[in-house]
């Protein structure tokens, strides 16, 4: 079985994600329960990337109703104004978009299958819009350059998969760029990043433009513009082949998914070895109980129905596929003193700790990137 549907299979049975294919391509990928969680987490990273901790102001938009969405420029310009509003006219500002539902119109003939994964004709685009002060873009290009390629590197188990290609000039001067992932397969590109100028007003008759003017200074000027874009699918994709890991375990193999721990759909999930009746009642109380006590401090948590019901070791089976970063390991000890093993994906190693601190401990292992 190839690596691709090796993952795919993982996919299916742990509710990641299953592509629809129409006439032989595929449409749309089609989110499982875990798969919606993971979709979430890199929507809030990305958003937490490109909009919440920048130093300029960035405000997001979302285009209703158009499909194809390319040239973006008139659609941006109630937002642009209300943008100009809050800058005090002033450039530099930015815009994101992580919601707009688009289709590509000339889907590509891709001879290598798993290629087709990371291109469904539909997609929800996550795009990045900076409006540059006139001297400064160029500089910006290449800042931004940069920081996108950390975003990637950041969140990955195998940050060196992750390359920029030479800058490339078309014919009319712009600049551009692109982000690519190495897979067994071949070369993923994973985003591009374009140097704009002034190009997407060329288009615009001048009162149109006009409404595109903004200052520096006391200078008005149309902004130059650096535009990324990415979908929500790539990274979907990126991440579930880049996490995907098949390592060695007792004189066998393993399979685990291993998601950055802010990515992961489930942070902790809770694990206990058969026992009888009355025992596996107790443990799956208290993993109730502790569970409560995890999602209310906002962290994301699953308790199996195969707890203390199932060997610990198809347990495990589980939270490995789930990409789950930690599980908290209950036994009739656990009853009586109040300490559980925490076990890590990374190490499959058990740390002691008592039940009092586990919300507390988990929160500071997840707080940091």
């Amino acid at each position: 079985m190839s690596l691709i549907n090796r993952i795919l299979s993982i996919c299916k049975t742990y509710a990641y994600m299953q592509p629809i294919l129409i006439n032989n391509a595929i449409d749309l990928l089609k989110y499982g329960a875990t798969g919606e969680l993971l979709c979430q987490n890199i929507r809030n990273e990305w958003l937490y990337s490109n909009v919440t901790s920048r130093d300029e102001n960035v405000f997001q938009f979302y285009n209703t109703g158009q499909k194809t969405c390319n040239n973006d420029i008139l659609s941006l310009k109630e937002s642009f104004t209300n943008a100009k509003q809050f800058c005090n006219n002033q450039l530099p500002f930015s815009f994101a978009d992580s919601r707009s539902l688009c289709q590509q119109e000339n889907l590509k003939c891709l001879d290598v299958e798993e290629k087709k994964l990371f291109s469904p004709r539909n997609y929800t685009r996550l795009k990045y819009i900076a409006f540059c002060i006139p001297e400064e873009n160029q500089q910006y290009f290449y800042h931004w350059q940069r920081q996108r390629k950390i975003w990637w590197r950041k969140f990955s188990a195998n940050p060196g998969r992750f390359s920029l290609t030479e800058i490339c000039t078309d014919d009319n001067g712009l600049e551009s760029t692109e982000i690519r992932a190495e897979f067994p397969w071949g070369q993923e590109t994973i985003e591009t990043i374009h140097n704009v100028n002034t190009k997407m007003f060329d288009n615009l008759d001048l009162v149109e433009q006009e409404t595109f003017l903004a200052r520096v200074g006391k200078r008005k000027v149309l902004p130059h513009l650096v535009v990324s874009e990415t979908s929500l699918e790539k990274a979907f994709m990126v991440f579930l082949c880049d996490g995907y890991a098949e390592l060695p375990y007792h004189n066998d193999i393993r399979e685990v998914f291993r998601f950055h721990r802010k990515l992961a759909p489930y942070k902790i999930m809770f694990a206990a070895p058969l026992s009888n009746a009355k025992k596996a009642d107790e443990l799956k109380q208290l993993s109730v109980y502790l569970g409560q006590s995890l999602k209310k401090s906002g962290v994301s948590t699953l308790i199996s129905p195969n707890l203390a019901k199932k060997s610990l070791e198809s347990q495990f089976v589980d939270s490995d596929c789930l990409g789950v970063p930690y599980t908290a390991v209950l036994n009739e000890t656990t009853l009586e003193n109040g300490i559980l093993g925490l076990r890590s994906i990374e190490t499959t190693l058990e740390e002691k700790i008592h039940v009092a601190n586990l919300t507390s401990h988990i929160e500071l292992l997840i707080k940091n990137y």
